[in-house]
């Protein structure tokens, strides 16, 4: 035990200074296992390894002795955006290519003969990073009184930390609960942008970083030999965020340079699953996930007293993705994995900006795992089609409509002991 307890410790700072971003739904990062990928993210009815601690909580309760699962998600995504508009329409742009690395840990432990459960998950379930050159269209038609591009860059790297506890309340039903310490540890927000006030040519320049605790609940119900159906919840945090702000525009022809802060909200999510195992060799997994990214109302940056630098109008819709996916055993050891997902962007028109090129998602997965009880490797690709989104907004004074396509890569790979 002591010895697991070690390498969980080392495992889990190695974690915290890995921690990469990228955007799917809005800045939502659902993928955290690669078992759940290769069927489409589609595992709060399934939730039968350590992953269950993000996925559904309460199925903790089918997992014997201690696993430890630990991975990471490869995200490459590409946005060429094509103005529309006099000087620039028909010229082409591109954010940076980068690749982010979120990783996630695991760790679950049956507590002797008892009907508890405990965990402990390091994951990073919401960040973001996008970079455009001061080149792109936009940039270039866009240098305000203070000579700053509208937009270039944007990250969020965040954290999530949660311990938690399942019960089985009898044979058919068990619950999981505990909390969840978000930590962002590092946001910067550079550029100006198109919707803030009081100055909407400034410079919006910050880093800081902030933390907030917020709780999940999870429940597993098992019908019969063949059907379980999962409900799991995850609240909604506000993370207090300071930093250091330059060059912020003060509302009366000045520029304020010095400690700042800024609340950002991240929504609550809630997932409901059911999983069909059909014969032997053949599962089918479905999930209803919805996000209530309406609580993603503005980004308010004040100075650290407390008076108003800069807002900047975000009103989020709520979205609702749909994912499925089945799996075939091979044999004892081998299994494959296929499915689909399509998720709504929450991200409306009229505060739409390149800062989140975000659309309508379609997501294709394949997998495989091998298994031989006490160590298992998992792995899943997802090619995201975010297709092409036409804005005509006329934000930015219409330097921002034009023609956005996006496509991304996701490579996930995974190992478990169990013991």
């Amino acid at each position: 035990m002591r010895k697991s307890l070690f390498v969980l410790t080392v495992l889990t700072l190695a974690l915290a200074m890995a921690a990469g971003t990228a955007f799917a739904g809005a800045f939502r990062i659902p993928e955290s296992g690669a078992t759940a990928m290769g069927t489409g993210n589609a595992f709060v009815g399934q939730a039968d390894n350590a992953s269950a601690i993000q996925y559904n909580v309460g199925g903790l309760s089918q997992l014997e002795g201690s696993q430890i699962l630990v991975g990471g998600t490869l995200v490459s995504l590409k946005t060429d955006f094509t103005a529309e508009n006099a000087p620039f329409a028909g010229v082409q742009s591109s954010m940076e290519d980068e690749v982010h690395f979120p990783p996630y840990l695991f760790y679950t432990n049956h507590i002797g003969d008892s009907k508890w459960w405990i965990g402990l998950g390091v994951n990073s379930p919401f960040g973001l990073s996008t970079k455009w050159d001061n080149t792109a269209s936009f940039n270039q038609g866009g240098l305000g009184a203070y000579g700053t591009p509208l937009i270039t860059e944007t990250a969020l790297n965040i954290i999530k930390v949660a311990p938690v506890v399942t019960y089985k309340i009898s044979d058919s039903f068990s619950l999981g609960f505990g909390p969840e310490y978000y930590n962002a540890l590092d946001v910067k927000y550079a550029g100006g942008s198109p919707f803030a006030a009081p100055d909407p040519n400034g410079n919006l320049n910050m880093e800081g970083s902030g933390d907030a605790w917020g709780a999940t609940l999870g429940g597993m119900f098992t019908i019969n030999d063949k059907w379980q159906l999962g409900l799991a919840w995850h609240s909604g945090v506000t993370l207090g965020l300071e930093g250091d702000a330059t060059g912020v525009p003060d509302g009366i022809g000045g520029s304020y340079t010095g400690k700042a802060k800024l609340d950002l909200s991240i929504p609550d999510t809630l997932g409901l699953g059911a999983h069909f195992k059909a014969t032997d060799k053949w599962s089918f997994n479905l999930d209803l996930d919805w996000t209530q990214w309406s609580d993603y109302k503005n980004l308010q940056f004040q100075e650290s007293s407390g008076a108003n630098l800069a807002n900047v109008p975000k009103d989020y819709d709520d979205s609702l993705a749909i994912r499925g996916g089945a799996a075939y055993a091979l044999n004892e050891k081998w299994t494959l994995r296929g499915g689909l997902l399509h998720e709504k962007t929450p991200v409306p028109e009229e505060t739409y900006d390149p800062r989140l090129p975000d659309a309508d998602s379609t997501g294709v997965t394949l997998g495989f795992g091998y298994d031989t009880g006490k160590f298992a490797l998992n792995a899943a690709y997802m090619a995201l089609f975010k297709g092409s989104r036409d804005v005509t907004s006329g934000a930015g004074g219409g330097l921002y409509d034009g023609k956005y396509e996006t496509f991304g890569n996701l490579l996930g790979v995974d190992v478990m002991f169990r013991f």
